[in-house]
């Protein structure tokens, strides 16, 4: 068996393959057309390989240790399709590593067997994407390498075959082909299995790489895993940041922090700071830290929820959405319901919705016409969730935003997968809604919990309340829908030009759907309140709810017409970030609860 020589070169190797990505994410972003022409892979693909660096020291890795730091790291940084494919790659060579004798020949075999698992990642993988090049990379790995027993023969006609396969995305997808694209994430694989073969094969980082990974000292010992909380915590959050090259000195910071919550520590060196803090109002802390250096990490635990279940579990099932899905604070904690928050990008900072971000930063960052996005939660996010509520609940519920909007729904089922959480325990429901549609429906199913059916009947009657909800967005402005590739943009200019304000629901498999517009916000707002008012005339409504971004007395105010028509009162809540940056400032939109047919 041949042994790896050097271990450091490994090092170099992964810092060389993760800053050729970064250093090519503007382009990635330009050639991204697929799934949606969001023109973020690029930047998702970056801030996963920026992490894999910053969670770099200049130590002495063993192969097995430098793989599940870079494994660790990925599940931090990875965002977007591309990047949570690449995250779930790089663990799983991790593991498949991790249980053999360490040597070069087992190295290869875990590059070759990681590629099942990007695959199963996806519900539907699709050819021309990052899973093809990878697979194309793995396969000639292997066979060269077993050929000729050398591992830099075999990394250097792994990547003569790996552009090939890239070259060859732009015509496996009709949408690339159009556009005479090669696949975004594709490249940036590329990008870094040609950064990792070039410095292993003698193109070494040298003096680079102390310029680029920070050390790491033993300060980073004092951050708290979990929390085991015996008495009520005096602020709710528990929030962890990492922020690089800070401009502010560590006692400067602590005196900066201070006020605004307790058991604040903070460690790290002049390249990289942790900051461990509780607070009631974590996104004042990254509005602050955002002004003295880049934050690549962020992590928001609600302490008084864990509390409030330790003291008082009010049921044997668990229930869990995501941050798409409007509901007020008070309702989540009163009804102990777990959100994973989405991950929003504004500009180069990143947030985590409703926890980091919150209307009036939405607000003010949207004013600047920075570039915002959205991905599903984190890797990270999601496994601790899981870890968290194992052996707490007989049962976890999972209702999760459409899977036709979001990759969440896909993420969450691949993880219970991967993590081999047992099948009768935790059950995945897609709600084919979103917004306070989807809020709706969390509520239905604290309700039919609260009455201790066998939880067969509860799935049966959430799954069937999902038909029984509608929605209603009257957009004020097309300009997010364009951007974010919602709507075509040929389409959309031609709308905007003969000024058309659309209404847009969802069909019955949670796809965005155009059911008419007008030539103003008002206008469509009429044509909604008719349909709403006709069916309260039929009395098929049960429960309205309205949410709104940054447009509160015009939700009021419709309300109150609404109450006069109807005499039903809706519940008004904030719109996620999430769904500000694809409605747009102004949107309004109004859901209800459907009555069971008799």
């Amino acid at each position: 068996m041949t042994k790896i020589k050097s271990e450091d070169r490994l090092l170099e190797s992964v810092i060389a393959g993760a800053q050729r990505v970064i250093n090519g994410k503007d382009e990635l972003n330009k050639i991204n057309v697929f799934p949606v022409a969001d023109g973020d892979t690029g930047s998702n693909l970056a801030s996963l390989m920026q992490t894999i660096v910053d969670n770099l020291s200049n130590n002495k890795y063993s192969t097995n240790l430098l793989l599940d730091e870079v494994a660790s790291a990925a599940l931090i940084g990875a965002r977007g399709n591309s990047g949570i494919i690449f995250a779930q790659y790089l663990n799983a060579v991790s593991d498949y590593y991790g249980v053999y004798e360490t040597n070069l020949e087992i190295l290869v075999v875990a590059f070759n067997k990681a590629v099942k698992n990007a695959y199963d990642s996806l519900i539907e993988p699709k050819e021309g994407t990052i899973l093809s090049v990878m697979r194309r990379w793995a396969d000639v790995l292997l066979i060269t390498f077993k050929e000729s027993s050398s591992f830099e023969n075999a990394l250097l006609e792994a990547k003569a075959e790996a552009w090939k396969a890239l070259k060859e995305t732009q015509f496996q997808m009709s949408i690339l082909k159009k556009n005479k694209l090669v696949d975004s994430g594709a490249k940036g694989f590329y990008y870094f299995v040609s950064g990792f073969t070039d410095a292993y094969c003698g193109k070494s980082l040298g003096g680079q790489q102390e310029e680029i990974i920070p050390n790491k000292k033993e300060e980073d010992k004092t951050f708290i895993k979990e929390h085991f909380i015996s008495e009520a915590p005096k602020n709710r959050y528990c929030s962890e940041f990492i922020i690089k090259e800070s401009q502010k000195q560590e006692n400067d910071l602590k005196e900066l922090l201070r006020k605004w919550g307790d058991s604040l520590v903070i460690a790290g060196n002049k390249k990289q700071l942790k900051i461990h803090i509780h607070t009631n109002h974590p996104e004042n802390i990254l509005a602050l830290l955002e002004n003295w250096g880049t934050i690549i990490y962020q992590k928001v635990d609600d302490m008084q929820l864990q509390y409030e279940i330790s003291q008082n579990r009010k049921s044997s099932i668990a229930i869990v959405t995501d941050s798409v899905a409007d509901l007020s604070a008070d309702f989540i904690l009163e009804n102990q319901i777990f959100v994973l928050p989405l991950n929003i990008s504004v500009g180069e900072q990143n947030f985590l919705d409703k926890l980091t971000i919150n209307p009036q930063i939405f607000e003010e960052k949207y004013n600047k016409n920075l570039k915002m996005t959205t991905s599903q939660p984190s890797i990270q996010s999601v496994d601790s969730l899981f870890s968290f509520l194992e052996g707490k609940y007989d049962h976890i519920i999972v209702i999760s935003v459409s899977s036709q909007l979001s990759g969440t729904y896909q993420l969450i089922k691949q993880r219970i997968r991967e993590k081999k959480v047992t099948e009768n325990q935790v059950h995945l429901i897609d709600s084919k809604l979103n917004s306070v549609a989807q809020g709706l429906l969390v509520k239905q199913a604290v309700k039919i919990i609260s009455e201790e059916k066998p939880i067969e009947a509860i799935l049966n009657e959430i799954e069937n309340i999902i038909d029984r909800v509608f929605i209603y967005v009257a957009v004020a402005d097309l300009s997010p829908m364009i951007n974010s590739g919602r709507i075509p943009k040929f389409l959309g200019e031609v709308a905007q030009k003969i000024s058309m304000h659309p209404i847009i629901s969802l069909d019955k498999r949670g796809n965005g759907k155009l059911i008419g517009g007008s030539f103003s916000q008002a206008r469509s707002m009429d044509k909604i309140l008719k349909k709403i008012v006709l069916l309260s005339k039929k009395g098929q409504i049960e429960e309205l709810a309205l949410t709104h971004v940054l447009s509160k007395e015009a939700a009021l105010k419709l309300n109150e017409i609404i109450k006069e028509k109807t005499t039903k009162n809706s519940e008004i809540l904030d719109s996620s970030a999430a769904i500000g940056i694809s409605a747009g400032l102004g949107s309004l939109a109004v859901a209800g609860l459907l009555k069971e047919v008799q």
